[in-house]
């Protein structure tokens, strides 16, 4: 049974008369100033009088397809089994409308402006010719997104002609391989949603309204529930200490806020100038528009080695990361622009500062990515690679994705022998045209000065992911490493691996990020939580959207949820037959409920009153509070909707955050 979106529904109804009105006006217009021995006069009235019965006919179905739609509860179909009938007549009158339109568009086309006394005739009929042709498009458009068309196929293959649909609207080419295997570029994340909300019977309308939902209850739980210590008190402390410890604490907490701000910007960096501009539009858009950027990066080449196919922003890119990451041109050793599924761009840089090398990954930023992202099944880790034999089976569990990218990235350091150059002055390998002639300079001094100097990996989102398992690798050559993890996978590693990572890396999750929080037991529960909520929303999804929109902070869970046990008989039965499924999907398919966690030691920026867009930097410092957590409390609290769970996983706001938390703890 297809489920109605009351909201556009409703604007539909709203917005019909009117254009009814404009249609009839125009008809009077046009039959008024139709010349008297016009050859196809009549033919070009049929065509008004037709399209003018159609919006008439559309018109009254969408109201009766409203007042039908608003019956029951989101998960009431039975109560919405008329509408099913309205939608085939609505469907049959918008036939008929696309052939008028057709008709008017051939005649349009022969008569111009021959048979009307007023240009401005002419003018008003094409302007209802093209609207149509656009009002037609949009009513295609929101059937495919707001109802189930394709209930009668699988799960994974309904969302895979959902995503193909997206996949031909974004204009996105096919591979020779994808098109013989009749994969698009979004299949892999087809089959991801296919899995995850599989059983539910949901439509995109019902996820937006049963997301509504969670975050009104999310919202008590952000007020009660607080995970971990205060990172002023200690790591390992829960109580506080005597004066002067509290202030060495707090000047440690500091010292290492501003650690994380530094290496936060260079994960920035790694995004090149697309994301640079969102963060500075007018450093952005000066880059792009001066030519000290462009002809700055072009001399590099005497040092730098660059690989990948040269891009038009290639130049703004490397411009934009050394600006961002604030280091010189002679700083900068490597940078890889490959992208693919399983292929992330990265970069090699000297911070002389803090005498340190650093390789930074980007994180998600392109369709290619998106499907790495997806790829969440763990695979297993080679226990001898990275040096953990006592490990086995699920102990060595880490995110398909990542593996893949860490192997593409491994085997292009050990090709170029890049970080093994530049450590200890080995001999640099070439691959072909990927390298300039001239080798980077390795660091100059002693064996024992080689030792002073830190392997420092650092990323964003799944560049942190990424940054993690190569650490794990390269750690039995580089002793001296560190990790800096902003805002990683959620679902990245096992437990165990998880912790051998405290040693060395630290991973910073702002606010409500959803990343952080994000793996397959969390989607599971999101989706249980959310067949829940629908069950026991006690209202349409008009009312619903209508009173969280407007307004939000007045509404109450008793408003809108029934209390456990009270819910409908119809909608019962539908979450029994759901949890049935769920048993038996994980049953079938243990690995999409494999335990896995974010990386080493957790520092949870956590907001602690609401973030106005205007608010200033000493406001920053007085909203947020650090906190130690660990990855399982994080992972059994799950996914946490609310206004900014999204938007909390950008990183120039984590590294704005980091400035000024940083700036607090040192001046104290």
């Amino acid at each position: 049974m297809p489920r109605v979106s009351s909201v556009l529904t409703f604007a539909l109804y709203v917005l019909f008369p009117r254009r009814c009105t404009v249609v009839l006006f125009v008809y009077e217009r046009a039959h008024q100033g139709l010349e008297s021995h016009c050859p196809v006069g009549n033919a070009a009235l049929t065509w008004l009088f037709g399209t003018f019965l159609c919006f008439f006919l559309c018109t009254c179905l969408e109201g009766l397809i409203l007042r039908h739609a608003l019956k029951g509860t989101i998960l009431q179909p039975a109560k919405r089994r008329h509408v099913c009938t309205f939608l085939y007549l609505h469907f049959i009158v918008t036939i008929a409308d696309i052939s008028f339109t057709i008709l008017g568009t051939f005649l349009d086309y022969h008569i111009g402006n021959s048979c009307y006394v007023r240009n401005h005739v002419h003018t008003a009929i094409e302007v209802v010719i093209v609207g149509n042709y656009f009002i037609i498009a949009c009513n295609f458009l929101g059937v495919a997104l707001i109802f189930n068309v394709f209930a009668h196929l699988p799960s994974e293959e309904k969302w895979n002609r959902l995503f193909s649909f997206l996949e031909m609207c974004l204009c996105m080419s096919k591979s020779r391989e994808r098109a013989r295997e009749k994969e698009g570029s979004l299949s892999h994340i087809a089959i991801c949603f296919g899995e995850v909300f599989q059983g539910a019977d949901l439509v995109p309308s019902d996820i937006a309204a049963g997301l509504v939902l969670l975050a009104l209850q999310h919202r008590r739980i952000l007020e009660s529930e607080t995970l971990g210590c205060s990172a002023e008190e200690g790591e390992n402390s829960g109580e506080k200490g005597h004066v002067d410890e509290s202030k060495h604490i707090s000047v440690e907490l500091g010292n290492l806020l501003e650690e994380g701000a530094h290496y936060a910007r260079w994960a920035l960096a790694s995004y090149g100038w697309m994301l640079y501009t969102w963060a500075n539009p007018r450093g952005g858009l000066a880059m792009a528009f001066s030519g000290e950027g462009p002809c700055t990066c072009c001399t590099w080449h005497t040092q730098q080695i660059f690989r990948g196919e040269h891009r038009p922003t290639e130049n703004l890119d490397k411009a934009a990361l050394m600006t961002c990451a604030g280091i010189r041109a002679e700083d900068l050793y490597y940078v890889s622009f490959t992208n693919g599924i399983g292929e992330q761009p990265y970069f090699i840089a000297r911070d002389v500062a803090r005498r340190a090398i650093v390789l930074s990954v980007r994180g998600t930023m392109s369709v290619q990515d998106c499907i790495t992202d997806s790829m969440y099944k763990p695979v297993l880790l080679n226990a001898n690679a990275i040096e953990m034999p006592h490990l086995s089976g699920p102990q060595l569990h880490c995110h398909a994705g990542v593996v893949t990218a860490t192997n593409f990235i491994l085997s292009d350091l050990d090709r170029h022998g890049i970080l093994s150059t530049i450590f200890f002055g080995d001999t640099i390998k070439t691959h072909e045209s990927a390298l300039s002639k001239s080798a980077p300079d390795h660091l100059e001094g002693s064996e024992d000065e080689h030792k002073n100097w830190t392997l420092v990996l650092c990323g964003h989102s799944l560049g942190a992911g990424i940054a993690t398992v190569l650490a794990l690798h390269l750690r039995k050559v580089f002793q001296n490493i560190r990790v800096w993890g902003i805002e990683p996978p959620g679902g990245l590693l096992s437990a165990e691996l998880a912790a051998a990572c405290r040693e060395w890396m630290v991973s910073i999750t702002h606010g409500c990020d959803i990343i952080t929080r994000l793996s397959g037991p969390c989607l599971l529960k999101l989706r249980r939580d959310l067949v829940d909520a629908l069950v026991r929303c006690k209202v349409n999804k008009f009312s619903l959207l209508t009173r969280m929109t407007c307004v939000p902070d007045s509404v109450e869970e008793s408003d809108l949820l029934l209390e456990p046990g009270c819910e409908a008989h119809e909608a019962t039965l539908l979450r029994r037959d759901f949890e049935q499924f769920h048993i038996k999907q994980i049953n079938e398919r243990p690995l999409m409920a494999a335990p896995l966690y974010p990386p080493g030691r957790l520092l949870h920026l956590r907001r602690i009153s609401p973030v106005n867009k205007e608010m200033s930097a000493a406001s920053i410092r007085d909203t947020y509070e650090v906190r130690w957590i660990s990855a399982q409390e994080l992972m059994f609290q799950g996914l946490l909707v609310n206004e900014t769970f999204f938007t909390d996983h950008f990183p120039d706001k984590v590294v704005a955050v980091l400035s000024e938390l940083a700036q607090k703890y040192q001046r104290r």
